[in-house]
């Protein structure tokens, strides 16, 4: 069952019809794809950083398991959409703390 989450780290909070990430109980974060050159690189970063082998593991460990794409009903009721399927990273944690840093003033190209 897919619900907007209670605790968000990053991204457009998905409430009062706005379009946003969904979770599930398997640990999984479901981020909407919005059909634009930003989310075409974001995937395409996703499914070269998994599939490469000369990305060392200590490296890998500092990224969400990526779960590849899927075409799900969007939080706010637009019909179905492509998500980014990620683990997520707060779904098992207690007490945690976890900060989104970007580097630059925007982190995608106009």
């Amino acid at each position: 069952m897919l619900k907007v989450p209670d605790h968000q780290v990053a991204g457009h909070t998905a409430r009062h019809g706005k379009l946003g990430p969904l979770i599930d109980d398997l640990g999984r974060f479901y981020k909407p794809l919005q059909d634009d050159e930003r989310d075409f690189k974001e995937l395409s970063f996703y499914t070269s950083f998994t599939t490469s082998i000369r990305i060392p593991y200590h490296i890998h460990i500092f990224f969400p398991v990526f779960y590849g794409r899927q075409l799900l009903k969007a939080s706010n009721g637009s019909g179905l959409r492509p998500h980014l399927v990620l683990q997520d990273l707060v779904s098992d944690r207690l007490n945690l703390s976890i900060i989104d840093i970007k580097i630059a003033s925007r982190t995608w190209y106009p």
